[in-house]
């Protein structure tokens, strides 16, 4: 039986979304994928290639912690590249190791001619059709109660796990125009990923962390990234989906402007990030913000700590209308009663 108690309704998280009073009760948003896993005894590599199983550990996520939103997705960088032939890692037993595409395990080359490439089918190939079905089950099961997405790719996290991070790197300065051509293909691939999620019922949630500045340099996200971003934010918009969150995780400061331009309406500030800066900028352009509590303080913390710890962070948001509570990805085991701790400081957010 899942528990909607304590979870808010899907007018609440809109208007938080969309930074409209509401009662003050903040949004609980932890970031969950190989955990999902942990609920129902199954590790990451064993969950990840199951669409019932990724879909149990979805709804017993729910059921636990009753979250503002769900996502669909464990390893979720590696989808749509392992889509296109890119080899991914699994572990067997009781190896509970993240999924993952090795260095040369990639499938496009710099320079290549990538003009006859066609998008993978997303309910067809790889493992698109695991997620797919997974985001339809957990739709059919708690209807329009919680807000559901389904994880793709950003633009240039894909283009990575396509050619690989090194060679990409270079070849921002070396293959300009390769570039621009790689980064179109993605969009493409994304736009085919995100409207199948669609069509079940789900929204869609983009991760693009390779992308932050702590390994790209601002100037280049402009150049490289930033178009493609606007292009897809907008495409799915005119599919009917309004909230496009952009998880881009790191030293992300620097970026916030370009951000905030993509349109993108909910953003990320890690934990690891100027948070004055990110609010103020935030506030002046009416974008909801997720700030995130570092995975391995909730892991290693009592939950008194960690309630304390989130109540002051939500203190420090001083009833932003569009403040999001939120973690970087939860280590797979991390207890339960530490996660509840953060949802126990929202709750009383509203007092």
């Amino acid at each position: 039986m899942l528990n909607k108690s304590s979870s808010r309704t899907a007018q609440h998280v809109q208007k938080t979304l969309h930074c409209e009073p509401t009662d003050n009760r903040c949004l609980f948003m932890p970031a969950i994928y190989e955990h999902k896993g942990w609920f129902i005894g199954e590790t990451p590599s064993a969950i990840s290639r199951d669409a019932k199983l990724l879909a149990g550990g979805v709804l017993k996520e729910y059921e636990q912690l009753t979250p503002d939103a769900l996502a669909i997705g464990i390893d979720v960088y590696n989808l749509e590249a392992e889509a296109v032939g890119c080899k991914v890692t699994y572990y067997e037993g009781d190896d509970i190791s993240i999924p993952g595409i090795s260095p040369g395990n990639h499938v496009i080359k710099i320079g290549e001619d990538i003009s006859s490439r066609q998008a993978p089918n997303p309910l067809t190939d790889g493992r698109m059709p695991v997620n797919i079905e997974a985001a339809r089950l957990v739709v059919k099961e708690v209807g329009d109660d919680v807000w559901v997405r389904g994880a793709i790719s950003g633009p240039f996290s894909l283009a990575v796990s396509m050619v690989g991070a090194e060679d990409l790197f270079m070849a921002t300065l070396d293959d300009p125009d390769f570039v621009h051509t790689l980064m179109a293909y993605t969009v493409d691939m994304i736009k085919a990923f995100g409207q199948a999620y669609i069509d079940v019922g789900a929204d869609v949630i983009m991760f693009d962390s390779q992308a932050s500045a702590d390994l790209l340099p601002p100037d280049m996200y402009d150049e490289f990234i930033v178009g493609h971003m606007k292009e897809l934010i907008s495409y799915f918009k005119k599919q009917g989906v309004m909230d496009v969150p952009l998880v881009i995780g790191g030293t992300t400061t620097p970026m916030i402007d370009t951000l905030i331009e993509t349109g993108s309406n909910n953003l990320l500030c890690d934990y690891n990030c100027d948070w004055p800066t990110w609010v103020a900028q935030c506030k002046k352009h009416n974008r909801a913000v997720r700030r995130n509590i570092d995975s391995n303080y909730i892991l290693n913390s009592t939950p008194d700590d960690i309630y304390n710890t989130a109540e002051s962070m939500i203190k420090e948001a001083d009833r932003y209308p569009g403040y999001i509570m939120g973690t970087a990805v939860i280590p797979y085991g991390t207890p339960t009663e530490n996660l509840l701790a953060i949802k126990q400081a929202c709750i009383d957010s509203v007092a």
